[in-house]
């Protein structure tokens, strides 16, 4: 029986300076996005190269014909459920067909605004992964925090943590970036910008139509140079709260606004040094197309979902008093 090989070679490149984004794009984006395809039994190989070419698994029936030929594999391929990526070579796709055992997919959800620690739970809960710490630790890394979309994916069981990262990168390169490369898009503020500011707004938003008044008090901010002092900043400083038993601690107190990290907007001005959570797709449209003519500069929750914006802090101050009390 003759054995087909196949190397892949990743070159790592350490640039100082580069962002979260383009580190994420250089580092993630060398296959296409996973496909999922039934091969039936008995499927002769020329049928089997026109499935893999109609998926965009490969990109010429002829090569993956010729080196099944020239490899001795055509009597080898398997049949059954195959989860590729498009775009792979065919000696990849042929190694695969050959080794892999048709793994099934499970269906995994990720919401907008988690952060890294608690799509690794989602993921470990599902079976997905195997080892939190290790997808986490792999996240960190690339600098991935924000770049994971939200969305519902079909993935293997004990799926590489690597492999997960770059389905879920690609992802949000097919649903973000042609709204961020649009000629629409007028904002002065970089991609790694867009989305730090995009994953605040994500969590203090409730309401869908509230998120373009958001962006718009926090772009008015950083305008005049203020502080943004957003809750969630200091909430992902603190990390987990043992004691609410939750990543985003509810009940913030006044020492809790002081905590000293360059995340907690409260003591430092401008943006955080990257995102803080996944954000939607809302909220990233959101920063691009803030509220018009929209000054506010402070708003407040009023306990049903909703907030009360105010141009003044004395305003903020007469709205918190109506709504809480003294």
């Amino acid at each position: 029986m003759k054995k087909i090989i196949f190397f892949s070679l990743l070159g790592v490149f350490v640039i100082g300076g580069i962002s979260a984004a383009l580190f994420m794009r250089h580092y993630l984006n060398y296959e296409g996005a996973p496909v999922t395809v039934e091969i039936p039994q008995g499927t002769p190989p020329k049928q089997i190269a026109e499935i893999l070419k109609s998926n965009g698994i490969i990109k010429s029936t002829f090569m993956f014909r010729a080196w099944l030929k020239m490899s001795g594999a055509d009597k080898l391929l398997r049949s059954g459920t195959f989860n590729l990526n498009k775009n792979i070579s065919s000696i990849k796709a042929i190694w695969h067909l050959v080794n892999d055992s048709g793994t099934p997919t499970f269906r995994v959800t990720i919401l907008e605004g988690w952060r890294l620690e608690e799509i690794a739970e989602e993921l470990l809960k599902q079976g997905i992964l195997t080892d939190k710490d290790a997808f986490l630790n792999e996240a960190k890394r690339i600098k991935a925090e924000g770049f994971l979309f939200p969305s519902t994916y079909r993935l293997p069981k004990n799926m590489p943590p690597l492999e997960i990262l770059k389905v879920m990168y690609q992802e949000y390169e097919k649903n973000v970036l042609p709204i961020l490369n649009s000629p629409e898009n007028k904002t002065n503020l970089s991609e790694q910008e867009i989305i730090t500011l995009a994953s605040i707004v994500e969590r203090e938003a409730v309401i869908n139509d509230e998120r373009p008044k958001i962006a718009a008090v926090y772009l008015n901010r950083l305008k005049i140079g203020k502080r943004l002092e957003a809750d969630p900043t200091v909430q992902y400083s603190l990390g987990y709260n043992e004691k609410e038993q939750r990543h985003w601690k509810k009940g913030l107190t006044y020492s809790d606004l002081k905590y000293d990290s360059p995340y907690n907007t409260y003591r430092y001005a401008g943006l955080p040094p990257a995102p803080i959570a996944s954000p939607g797709l809302n909220s990233v449209k959101a920063v691009l197309k803030p509220e018009p003519d929209f000054e506010a500069l402070y708003f407040v929750a009023d306990n049903t979902g909703r907030h009360i914006f105010s141009k003044t802090y004395h305003q903020h101050l007469q709205t918190i008093k109506a709504i809480r009390g003294k």
